[in-house]
């Protein structure tokens, strides 16, 4: 009898199982999931590739493999020597997130994760934008938005330049404005707004300036919950309601605590802007070996106050700037700066645009990383106001007379156009993006060339748990297992026992050292023969005295 009523329950609970996976929320899920797993190994097969054949675009991968490492074997705080012989690296930059890097390196000690941990991280974010996308715009609309996102040129640029903290930022990003987004929406728009606020809060321990981005966020949370407009009535009311200043604060202050999710706003605003003047002006200068924060030169504030109008001129000028802007205006086909959630970007906007250092200002490398989910979550957003927007609904109205078709079917026929719009520009830009590589004879060969080869011979020829110091030939790839230093580090601290100098390449340009040897003896004391030769690539080795 038990067999046969458990028999007899069976098909109508297989059929329930088969409708869940049928279900439209796990058609979307899987939606999202296979749009993930595609951008991730699409961006993986580059990574392998690109690491593959020795490609290196600059020692911030070695430099995070080292710190990989420091934290993998809980060495706090970490010592990276290709920065310099013994440097703090909590002294460079304020990003404790990257502890999370220890235990994942511990388990794959080679540069090569980095890599994936990133893509995985590009992936995810992905996920995220699909998701809050199928909430509010058609199936096709949100693949199309995921896509733009995640082929966009920011993206594009930051993988091919390899692992850098601010890649932690995305998933927190696309979380935390996907709920202002969905406020917008949604009938209990203050649970957006506070879960907005929980995932705003981790942005400040993966980069110190992004403290500054998360107090942007905060004032986008307080201008969508009503808090602002609700405090500059308190502070500034109508001449026959004038009350003393101090009844005028109270009732700011009172506004405040008594409006749901104010108070997340609020304390997310604080939340941000000490993490970044705690990370500036104590954390970072108390572990640099100079007491200073190092980049404090990227920024005149004080200039920039000073005289504001030439300041404004200066977003634009080199032209480099005009590059970069068009490039974020044509990414989010321009609508994206009608979302109040454009402010966010101003800050990063603000930083690498107003920096005397020309290598902020362009579109390449990965400053536009963090750029990229503000864009595309604030196209979103204004999206969803296509009656708010004079363009909008202009373009709406057309839509409804030419093709006889009702005013709500209009304005998502407006969006998905501009969500094609997106996925355009995305395609015709990608031949101009580092991607396009893939596309390059040979990329794709697991087939190592002459020179490369001689890079493998090089690297498998200098002993493990030794110390070296390279150029950026091998820089990275001598990490595992070995101490690494910079030869272009001007401490002159370090004392390694093999230097590699790649007289082709490794960064050299036309200044390549004609006798090796001797600048190594020039360099780092000492003296040093030849070891081994292979091409134009030499190994010295110390010799004793």
């Amino acid at each position: 009898m038990t067999a046969t009523a458990k028999n007899s329950a069976s098909p109508p609970a297989q059929q329930q199982s088969i409708h869940s996976l049928l279900s439209p929320k796990s058609n979307s899920r899987l939606i999202g999931i296979s749009l993930a797993l595609i951008l991730f190994s699409f961006y993986s097969l580059y990574s392998y590739f690109q690491y593959l054949h020795y490609h290196t675009p600059s020692w911030d991968l070695g430099i995070f493999s080292q710190l990989a490492q420091e934290y993998s074997q809980l060495h706090f705080p970490p010592t990276v020597d290709i920065k310099g012989a013994g440097f703090n690296l909590w002294g460079d930059h304020f990003h404790p997130i990257l502890m999370i890097l220890g235990p994942i390196y511990a388990l794959f000690p080679s540069p090569a994760t980095l890599l994936y941990v990133q893509n995985a991280l590009v992936a995810y974010s992905a996920y995220l934008v699909c998701r809050y996308a199928q909430q509010l715009v058609p199936p096709a609309g949100a693949i199309m938005l995921t896509t733009a996102y995640g082929l966009s040129f920011g993206v594009q640029n930051a993988v091919s330049v390899q692992f850098h903290e601010v890649a932690f930022a995305l998933p927190f990003l696309c979380a935390s404005l996907g709920h202002i987004v969905l406020s917008r929406k949604s009938v209990e728009p203050v649970t957006h707004l506070k879960r907005a606020c929980y995932w705003a809060m981790p942005l400040a321990f993966v980069k110190e300036d992004l403290g500054i981005t998360v107090a942007m966020i905060a004032l986008v949370i307080a201008l969508r919950a009503g808090t602002i407009t609700c405090i500059h009535q308190r502070l500034f009311p109508s001449a026959a309601l004038v009350q003393p200043l101090s009844q005028r604060l109270l009732g700011a202050v009172g506004e405040i605590n008594s409006k749901d999710g104010s108070l997340h706003a609020v304390l997310l605003l604080f939340w941000g802007l000490i993490w970044s003047l705690s990370a500036v002006l104590i954390i970072l200068p108390a572990h640099n070996n100079g007491g200073v924060f190092d980049y404090s030169d990227k920024l005149n504030l004080a200039e920039v106050l000073s005289d504001p109008l030439q300041s404004f001129g200066l977003l634009f000028y080199p032209w480099q700037k005009t590059l970069t802007l068009v490039l974020l205006l044509f990414s989010g086909v321009f609508l994206w700066v009608l979302s109040p959630l454009a402010l966010i970007a101003l800050p990063t906007i603000l930083w690498r645009f107003l920096s005397p250092h020309e290598g902020y200002w362009a579109p390449t490398w990965h400053y536009s990383l963090v750029l990229m989910p503000i864009v595309f979550m604030a196209l979103l957003d204004a999206l969803l106001c296509t009656q708010r927007f004079a363009p909008l609904r202009y373009l709406g109205t057309k839509a409804q007379h030419l093709f006889a078709i009702s005013a709500q079917r209009a304005q998502e026929l407006t969006r998905m156009s501009f969500l094609w719009l997106a996925l355009l520009v995305v395609i015709a830009s990608f031949p101009s993006q580092p991607l396009w590589n893939i596309t390059r004879e040979g990329f794709l060969s697991s087939s190592l060339s002459l020179d490369e080869r001689d890079k493998q011979q090089a690297l498998e020829s200098i002993p493990t748990h030794s110390s070296v110091a390279s150029d950026l030939s091998l820089l990275t790839y001598l990490v595992p297992e070995r101490q690494v230093f910079w030869i272009g580090d001007k401490t002159h601290h370090a004392h390694p026992e093999y230097v590699v100098i790649d007289r082709a390449g490794g960064g050299w340009g036309k200044s390549a050292p004609q006798n090796p040897a001797r600048y190594a003896h020039e360099h780092f004391g000492g003296d040093y023969r030849e070891y081994q030769r292979f091409g134009t690539i030499y190994v010295l080795q110390r010799v004793e005295q």
